[in-house]
């Protein structure tokens, strides 16, 4: 049967990325799909080539979710980033930044919220993926009696329940509460009936519940091919990212990607290539000779030329190094980052580079090191092998219809 599925990401375009095989998996097998997101999102998902349909609009996620960042700062004098993970952060600070977190995404979910159910409503969805911190998803999936499946993009942190995957309505926020009796949806830890996850199993750190495997398949957004990049290069070439959404929620400050930039050409024998937003091109300043700076170049052109790549950690930008064999270094600035990096770390493909303020030189002295080394390519290389070891999309499909055909919730 074909079937109507509805895809509710966070609003950010890592997020959203990391869904956009599955949908069109889903769409080449004949079935509907539609993704909901805020209006200034929808060319965003136009561009990818799928239909897009606007629910809320009036609240910045990711403003929200910097303000949390901004408390770390006020209430410690250092940035976020400085700490390097949850675990160097004083008890009261870590319960403060959770709760912000928590409130900016309880905030998110209440936006969306009456424009997603409306939508459910009249387009009657037989399924429901969404982001496990959309939790607008599971409202708009209930209200219609449709399965909620989630969709990963990137390792599960080690704990083993999070708000809305696993932990219990007893400790949710008021405002989760208030929200879900709004509707009059019934409150569960977890209301998935399924994961989709394109994580390979040796990055996670626990089991994922109802798991749907799928190979991660990198989409970093549209973008033409330069002629540059058809010449192979004469030097090994390295790659520095950093986050598409870093100055949405971190703010102006602690990005290092052209101080990265600068010291790895000042290493000589490498080709420094600097892909980053259209909107921080301003904050390289002055470029030096030999390294090149392209602005939103999609990563999936870029890094099967490259030897070596340079980044943040965060979850779409690792897993598509990972899904071309290349060995990385990453400056993780989030605690979500610190996971990625971390497993990453432990496979051996990489280095969880977690020195605050960045030492840029040290930066340099690893890829120095994953350059000279095999180990860090063959480890790579296997990580490579594992993700397309994974079942490709179209079978995560026939799960997917499995699911819908069920019928029920959960």
């Amino acid at each position: 049967m074909d079937v109507r599925v509805l895809f509710v990401p966070l609003a950010a375009a890592g997020h959203f990325y990391a869904m956009v095989p599955l949908a069109w998996a889903l769409r080449t097998a004949g079935h509907e799909v539609r993704v909901a997101v805020p209006p200034q999102l929808r060319g965003m998902v136009e561009s990818s080539g799928l239909p897009a349909v606007s629910a809320g609009g009036s609240y910045d996620t990711l403003g929200g979710i910097r303000e949390s960042s901004e408390a770390v700062r006020r209430l410690t004098g250092r940035s976020l980033a400085d700490f390097g993970g949850l675990d160097a952060l004083p008890g009261a600070v870590r319960a403060e930044l959770r709760d912000l977190r928590r409130a900016a995404l309880v905030a998110d979910a209440a936006h969306q919220a009456d424009d997603l159910v409306a939508f459910a409503r009249a387009w009657r969805p037989q399924l429901v993926v969404g982001d496990p911190v959309a939790f607008a998803a599971a409202l708009a999936a209930a209200t219609v009696g449709a399965p909620l499946v989630r969709h990963l993009s990137g390792p599960l942190p080690a704990a083993a329940r999070s708000l809305g995957n696993g932990l219990p309505p007893a400790e949710w926020p008021d405002g989760l509460h208030r929200l879900y009796a709004a509707f009059g949806v019934e409150e569960r830890a977890d209301p998935a009936a399924a994961t989709v996850d394109p994580t390979p199993p040796s990055l996670q750190t626990q089991p994922v519940p109802g798991r749907i495997a799928m190979r991660y398949v990198p989409y970093n957004g549209p973008g033409p091919v330069p002629p540059w990049l058809l010449e192979p290069a004469a030097l090994p070439r390295v790659c520095v990212s950093w986050s598409m959404s870093h100055t949405a929620t971190s703010g102006e400050s602690d990005y290092p990607a052209a101080a990265t930039a600068g010291a790895l050409h000042a290493l000589g024998g490498v080709e420094v290539v600097a892909t980053v937003k259209a909107t921080d091109r301003r904050r390289f300043g002055p470029v030096p000779e030999g390294v090149r700076v392209v602005a939103e170049l999609p990563l999936q052109l870029l890094l099967p030329t490259c030897a070596v790549a340079v980044n943040h950690g965060g979850g779409g930008t690792s897993l598509t190094v990972a899904a071309y064999g290349v060995p990385q270094v990453m400056m993780p600035h989030d605690p979500v980052h610190v996971v990625n990096a971390e497993r990453i770390a432990a496979v051996g493909a990489g280095v969880a580079h977690r020195s605050r303020p960045v030492d840029v030189a040290g930066i340099a002295g690893c890829v120095k090191s994953l350059l000279a080394e095999d180990r860090w390519r063959l480890a790579a290389d296997a990580l490579r092998a594992e993700n397309a070891a994974q079942p490709e999309p179209a079978e995560a499909v026939r799960e997917l219809e499995a699911v819908a055909a069920s019928g029920r919730p959960r």
